[in-house]
């Protein structure tokens, strides 16, 4: 199949698909992301090149004694990149569902007084209505089932401004991956059964692409006083994310084709979608 099988923990067999349409295997026990992720946050791997940019134009954006959410943190790595850019004093707080990558998280960051780290599920966030100034998140919606909750939860929490980075295209496209034992350790079903008697999927992730229409109508929709600004990720480095692909050895990890990145065999145009709400 062109992927390569990699280490993980096989005490989750039976496939979760949680009630927003999310495969729970992706994620809830893969030690391998887990260390990819924790030596990325501790400095034993290089900063990713979207965690830079992300910070570039976090660095921007935010005034002295801001509060910063990280939604879909993982170990914290993109607070990294933030702190080594950004001079000003600010409060950072990342959120995750899965306690596999928050416990690194907070072992990596536990010397760092303004860091926070809380469980947290981007359809229902458990923070206060314009907690935070700026919130943002990377390579999030595309694993998203449906991107309207999730929408009105970061429009919710942010005072200020937001900051998405996904997959965005003239049309959109609704993509599963689907998991099968031969390559994906955590689950219990075979080649041979990755689909039921009606078509569908029995184990997956989705990799969608949105169009540049659907994601700002439903922004507007939420809030018809937002500026939207969308912004070309073209801010990587070609060779770093070879380097990257090669040493992680994970499965349909990022690599380079041209001028775009690819995940497996699905081209990624990558943008940053900016929101700021009026003052």
């Amino acid at each position: 199949m062109g992927v390569n099988k990699f280490h993980m923990k096989k005490n989750l067999k039976q496939s979760k698909i949680d009630r927003h349409g999310l495969c729970l295997n992706e994620y809830k026990k893969n030690y391998n992301n887990a260390k990819v992720y924790f030596e990325r946050a501790t400095g034993k791997s290089p900063e990713m090149e979207v965690s830079k940019a992300m910070a570039n134009i976090v660095k921007k954006k935010i005034n002295s004694d801001n509060k910063i959410l990280d939604v879909g943190c993982a170990c914290g790595h993109f607070y990294r990149s933030i702190k080594k850019r950004v001079k000003k004093k600010f409060y950072y707080t990342g959120t995750d569902p899965y306690p596999i990558f928050l416990d690194r998280a907070k072992i990596a960051w536990k010397n760092d007084k303004n860091v926070n780290f809380v469980k947290g599920n981007i359809y229902d966030l458990p923070f206060k209505k314009n907690q935070f100034d700026l919130s943002f998140c990377s390579n999030v919606f595309i694993h998203l089932n449906d991107v309207k909750k999730p929408l009105k939860e970061l429009l919710r929490v942010t005072k200020k401004t937001i900051i998405i980075r996904t997959v965005l295209y003239d049309v959109s496209y609704k993509i599963q991956l689907v998991y099968n034992n031969k390559w994906w350790s955590d689950t219990n079903v075979s080649p041979a059964e990755e689909f039921d008697n009606k078509g569908n999927p029995k184990a997956y992730s989705y990799f969608n692409v949105l169009s540049f229409d659907y994601i700002t109508a439903n922004i507007k929709k939420i809030n018809p006083d937002v500026s939207i600004k969308i912004v070309k990720d073209n801010f990587f480095n070609k060779k770093v994310i070879t380097k990257s692909q090669k040493k992680e050895k994970r499965p349909l990890a990022t690599r380079i084709i041209g001028d775009e990145q690819v995940s497996g065999c699905i081209l990624q145009p990558h943008y940053f979608i900016i929101i700021d709400k009026k003052k």
